[in-house]
C-alpha cells in the first residue's frame, strides 16, 4: 500500500486508566493513520480516569494536528464514550478502537477500500484470545440473550462486540438508546439492519491485549446490558413507528 487511501477516517480511541498504554498507543495510531490516509482525525475521549492518563494526553497531544480530545469529566463508562465521539467525528467512515488496537490501522485501510459500498463494516475476531474465564462467560451468556430476544436481527452476526465501521451519513440513524458498553455497537447494528443499510462482514485478526486488563466485565455492567436489551425488545414489540429511529 504504498498510496494513501483517498478515504477519510475519524479513529475514535476511548481511555480509562490507561498511563501506561496510552502515550505509546496514540503515537502508534497517529503513525499508522498518516501512513494509510489522506485525511485523518483521532479523537480520545478519557473517560474520567482517576490516575495520569489525562495528564499525559494533554501534555504530549495538545497541540498535535488532527487530535481531538473529548474529555468524560466524570466516569461515563465505554458506551457513552464511544456515542459522544461518534457524534463530533467529521470524517467519511467512522471507527472506534481500543487503547490496546486489538484492531491494526493496517487492516483498516484494507478493509475500508474493498468495501466501498457498505454503509456498515462489521469486523469479526477470527480468534478471541486474551479474555479471562469470567469475560468468556459473560460473552456468551451476552450472545446467548441476544439471540433469543433478536433472532432476525442477529442472524449471521456472531459477533456485535468487536468494532465496526461506519459511515457518518448514518451515524444519525443507528445511534442507540442503550448507554450500557455491551449492548451500544449490538444495538447500532440492529438498528442498521431495520433501515435496510448495506452492511458487510469482515474476518480479521484480533490483536490481544499485551499489558494490565480492560475495565468491561463487571456486575453492574452486566446489569446494565441486560436492561438494555429488554428495553430495546420492548420497543420493537411495541412498533418502531412510535418511537421514530426506533427511540
Amino acid at each position: 500500500m504504498s498510496e494513501k487511501s483517498k478515504n477519510s477516517v475519524s479513529l475514535i480511541i476511548p481511555v480509562y486508566n490507561e498511563e501506561v498504554l496510552v502515550k505509546d498507543a496514540l503515537n502508534e495510531c497517529l503513525a499508522k493513520l498518516a501512513a494509510n490516509f489522506e485525511e485523518y482525525e483521532l479523537i480520545v475521549v478519557d473517560d474520567g480516569s482517576k490516575d495520569n492518563t489525562k495528564k499525559i494526553i494533554l501534555e504530549n497531544f495538545s497541540n498535535t494536528p488532527n487530535v481531538v480530545f473529548c474529555p468524560n469529566y466524570i466516569n461515563l463508562n465505554q458506551g457513552v464514550s464511544i456515542q459522544r465521539a461518534l457524534a463530533i467525528a467529521t470524517k467519511k467512515y467512522v471507527v472506534h478502537n481500543g487503547i490496546d488496537l486489538p484492531l491494526d490501522i493496517n487492516d483498516l485501510r484494507k478493509s475500508i477500500d474493498e468495501t466501498p459500498d457498505a454503509d456498515m463494516i462489521v469486523f469479526q475476531r477470527t480468534i478471541y484470545s486474551g479474555a479471562t474465564s469470567w469475560r468468556k462467560l459473560t460473552s456468551n451468556i451476552n450472545i446467548l440473550i441476544r439471540r433469543i430476544l433478536f433472532p432476525k436481527l442477529t442472524t449471521g452476526i456472531p459477533d456485535m462486540n468487536f468494532t465496526q465501521v461506519y459511515t457518518k451519513q448514518i451515524i444519525p440513524f443507528v445511534m442507540p438508546l442503550a448507554k450500557s458498553p455491551a449492548f451500544t455497537t449490538p444495538e447500532m447494528i440492529m438498528r442498521a439492519r431495520l433501515m435496510k443499510y448495506t452492511i458487510q462482514l469482515k474476518e480479521i485478526h484480533f490483536h490481544a491485549r499485551q499489558h494490565g486488563s480492560g475495565s468491561l466485565g463487571k456486575l453492574h455492567d452486566i446489569l446494565w446490558t441486560i436492561y438494555d436489551m429488554f428495553r430495546f425488545r420492548h420497543l420493537l414489540w411495541m412498533g418502531i413507528e412510535k418511537h421514530g429511529k426506533v427511540k
